[in-house]
Protein backbone atom coordinates (compact mmCIF):
# COMPACT_ATOMS: atom_id res chain seq x y z
CA UNK A 1 0.00 0.00 0.00
CA UNK A 2 2.97 2.43 0.65
CA UNK A 3 4.74 1.66 -2.76
CA UNK A 4 0.98 2.34 -4.44
CA UNK A 5 0.93 5.81 -2.78
CA UNK A 6 4.41 7.04 -3.77
CA UNK A 7 3.43 6.31 -6.96
CA UNK A 8 1.16 9.98 -7.01
CA UNK A 9 2.85 12.48 -8.28
CA UNK A 10 3.66 15.34 -5.80
CA UNK A 11 5.15 17.65 -8.43
CA UNK A 12 2.40 20.85 -8.70
CA UNK A 13 3.08 21.11 -12.12
CA UNK A 14 1.01 18.05 -12.29
CA UNK A 15 -2.54 18.50 -12.61
CA UNK A 16 -4.28 15.31 -13.06
CA UNK A 17 -8.27 15.21 -12.99
CA UNK A 18 -8.23 16.61 -9.82
CA UNK A 19 -6.71 19.65 -10.64
CA UNK A 20 -8.97 20.53 -13.66
CA UNK A 21 -11.75 20.38 -11.51
CA UNK A 22 -10.06 22.47 -9.33
CA UNK A 23 -9.41 24.89 -11.80
CA UNK A 24 -12.76 25.17 -12.53
CA UNK A 25 -14.13 25.39 -9.44
CA UNK A 26 -12.40 28.64 -8.34
CA UNK A 27 -13.13 30.16 -12.31
CA UNK A 28 -17.56 28.97 -12.64
CA UNK A 29 -18.29 31.08 -9.40
CA UNK A 30 -16.81 34.28 -10.76
CA UNK A 31 -18.88 33.50 -13.85
CA UNK A 32 -21.91 33.14 -11.00
CA UNK A 33 -21.22 36.73 -9.79
CA UNK A 34 -21.85 37.86 -13.47
CA UNK A 35 -24.58 36.29 -14.09
CA UNK A 36 -26.18 37.61 -10.71
CA UNK A 37 -25.02 40.99 -11.35
CA UNK A 38 -26.65 41.06 -14.67
CA UNK A 39 -29.92 39.65 -13.12
CA UNK A 40 -29.95 41.86 -10.55
CA UNK A 41 -29.14 45.47 -12.63
CA UNK A 42 -31.92 43.77 -14.98
CA UNK A 43 -34.34 43.47 -11.49
CA UNK A 44 -33.53 46.46 -9.38
CA UNK A 45 -32.00 49.39 -11.64
CA UNK A 46 -34.24 51.51 -14.18
CA UNK A 47 -33.49 50.84 -17.61
CA UNK A 48 -31.35 54.53 -17.79
CA UNK A 49 -29.12 53.22 -15.09
CA UNK A 50 -28.51 49.83 -16.35
CA UNK A 51 -25.22 50.19 -18.29
CA UNK A 52 -24.01 51.57 -14.92
CA UNK A 53 -25.16 48.54 -13.35
CA UNK A 54 -22.85 45.97 -16.05
CA UNK A 55 -20.17 48.23 -14.83
CA UNK A 56 -19.94 47.86 -11.41
CA UNK A 57 -21.10 44.19 -12.09
CA UNK A 58 -17.59 43.51 -14.34
CA UNK A 59 -15.68 45.82 -11.57
CA UNK A 60 -16.84 43.05 -8.78
CA UNK A 61 -16.21 40.18 -10.92
CA UNK A 62 -12.84 41.56 -11.25
CA UNK A 63 -11.58 41.78 -8.02
CA UNK A 64 -13.99 38.72 -7.07
CA UNK A 65 -11.71 36.88 -10.01
CA UNK A 66 -8.53 37.86 -8.38
CA UNK A 67 -9.30 37.33 -4.56
CA UNK A 68 -10.39 33.91 -5.37
CA UNK A 69 -7.35 33.31 -7.39
CA UNK A 70 -4.77 34.18 -4.76
CA UNK A 71 -6.95 32.28 -2.27
CA UNK A 72 -6.01 29.16 -4.24
CA UNK A 73 -2.24 29.82 -3.39
CA UNK A 74 -1.41 28.14 -6.74
CA UNK A 75 1.23 30.16 -9.24
CA UNK A 76 0.96 27.96 -11.96
CA UNK A 77 -1.45 29.43 -14.07
CA UNK A 78 -2.61 32.23 -12.44
CA UNK A 79 -2.74 34.37 -15.27
CA UNK A 80 -4.44 32.02 -17.33
CA UNK A 81 -7.46 31.42 -14.64
CA UNK A 82 -7.66 35.06 -13.65
CA UNK A 83 -7.91 35.52 -17.79
CA UNK A 84 -10.51 32.72 -18.09
CA UNK A 85 -12.57 34.06 -15.56
CA UNK A 86 -12.83 37.54 -16.85
CA UNK A 87 -13.30 36.91 -20.07
CA UNK A 88 -16.45 34.59 -18.95
CA UNK A 89 -17.69 37.43 -17.25
CA UNK A 90 -17.20 39.99 -20.08
CA UNK A 91 -18.96 37.46 -22.34
CA UNK A 92 -21.96 37.48 -19.85
CA UNK A 93 -21.90 40.81 -19.22
CA UNK A 94 -22.01 41.73 -22.79
CA UNK A 95 -25.12 39.33 -23.61
CA UNK A 96 -27.01 40.90 -20.94
CA UNK A 97 -25.57 44.34 -22.00
CA UNK A 98 -27.81 43.77 -25.21
CA UNK A 99 -30.91 42.90 -23.83
CA UNK A 100 -30.87 45.66 -22.00
CA UNK A 101 -30.30 48.00 -24.87
CA UNK A 102 -33.10 46.09 -27.18
CA UNK A 103 -35.56 46.01 -24.02
CA UNK A 104 -34.41 50.29 -23.38
CA UNK A 105 -35.05 51.09 -27.20
CA UNK A 106 -38.57 48.88 -27.35
CA UNK A 107 -39.69 51.27 -24.50
CA UNK A 108 -38.46 54.44 -26.01
CA UNK A 109 -35.35 54.91 -23.96
CA UNK A 110 -32.09 56.17 -24.94
CA UNK A 111 -29.44 54.73 -23.42
CA UNK A 112 -26.16 56.58 -24.55
CA UNK A 113 -27.00 60.25 -24.96
CA UNK A 114 -25.16 61.93 -27.56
Amino acid sequence: MAAAQQQIPTDPEWEGQRGVRRTWQSIAPIWLVALVGAILTGVVAPPELALGGVSLTLAVSTICALAVQLATGRKEGFVSRVTASLVGSAVILALATVVFAFAASANGIQLLHR
